[in-house]
């Protein structure tokens, strides 16, 4: 063990009324929720440098709720990835299942919180770059004036232009909202092991609706976990505005249009993050060039009968 050494004191509040408590008594506190990104970190503990102060998420029951509509479904923060599954598989969008399902099995999604997939810092993981395909919301809770205020904000709000998390000093999301749109194309593409390889690793969420020549209403996040996510109308435009099929020449255009875009995000990328970009971005476009193709072939049979 380390010199000087000293075990933290872990907070467990069982409500959200006893979590504002000990907050004001101990505002320099750190929060924990499933504790798999610390625990996949190398050499993080024992640290001389820890805080002294942990408040434990997971007893609070309002973090674990889940509720839903026609429309929306609305998790607790303290839910984990296999809640998400296990609850929602039917309902959910595909390309977040997707994800989900690319962390691993049920025994590591089961100590993975949603809450903790947003809000790691120096981190990025796939979900808020998902989650943004449909509109998330988050409920954040902040200390003001030694009271606890609500406030419910889009989930891109919370981020940077690069991003990287950006919330009030010691908020708390305490609930998630997504919007259930559905569309025809969805897509979760990972290259790399975000854990273990964050600086060569990327992940691709795209949706949209292809018809003939067009990707209608695409929406697109690109995540490096080392750096953060892109997910803005721009980029969303240059594959609206595209004619499927593209052709050799287009679609080399079309990718570099896209990479010129993210390294104006970030300027800083690996040439294996580069690489793996472009392998994802033409398996993408190869199967909206497929998809214009079969439309195609579907109105020349309609053509000649």
């Amino acid at each position: 063990m380390l010199e000087g050494l000293r075990s933290p004191n872990i907070h467990t509040p069982l409500t959200l009324s006893e979590f504002s408590s000990i907050i004001q008594h101990y505002p320099t506190s750190s929060y924990w929720a499933g504790g798999t990104f610390i625990m996949s970190r190398n050499d993080y503990y024992p640290c001389n440098t820890a805080n002294d102060e942990i408040i434990y998420l997971g007893s609070i029951e309002e973090l674990h709720r889940f509720q839903r509509n026609d429309r929306v479904a609305e998790f607790g923060s303290m839910a984990s990835l296999y809640d998400l599954i296990y609850t929602g598989r039917t309902i959910l969008p595909k390309v977040l299942v997707e994800n989900i399902q690319s962390f691993g099995g049920n025994i590591v999604t089961s100590r993975i919180s949603l809450g903790g997939t947003l809000c790691t810092t120096g981190f990025r993981s796939s979900i808020p770059g998902t989650l943004s395909l449909f509109d998330a919301s988050c409920e954040v809770k902040y200390m003001r004036k030694k009271r606890m205020h609500s406030k419910w904000l889009p989930l891109l709000s919370i981020y940077d232009k690069s991003g990287n998390l950006s919330l009030p000093e010691k908020a708390l999301i305490s609930r998630i909202r997504i919007n259930l749109q559905d569309k025809s194309y969805q897509r979760f593409l990972v290259k790399g092991d975000f854990f273990l390889d964050s600086e060569n690793s990327v992940s691709v969420s795209i949706i949209g609706n292809p018809e003939q020549d067009n990707f209608n209403d695409a929406h697109i996040a690109i995540t490096y976990p080392d750096k953060g996510f892109i997910s803005s109308h721009d980029l969303n435009n240059i594959f609206s505005s595209a004619r499927f099929p593209l052709d050799q020449d287009e679609s080399r255009s079309f990718e570099d249009a896209i990479m010129e875009f993210i390294q104006a995000t970030f300027s800083h990328l690996s040439p294996l993050q580069k690489v793996r970009t472009k392998g994802i971005l033409k398996e993408i476009i190869n199967d909206l060039n497929i998809n214009a193709l079969t439309f195609v072939s579907i109105d020349e049979t309609k053509a000649s009968s």
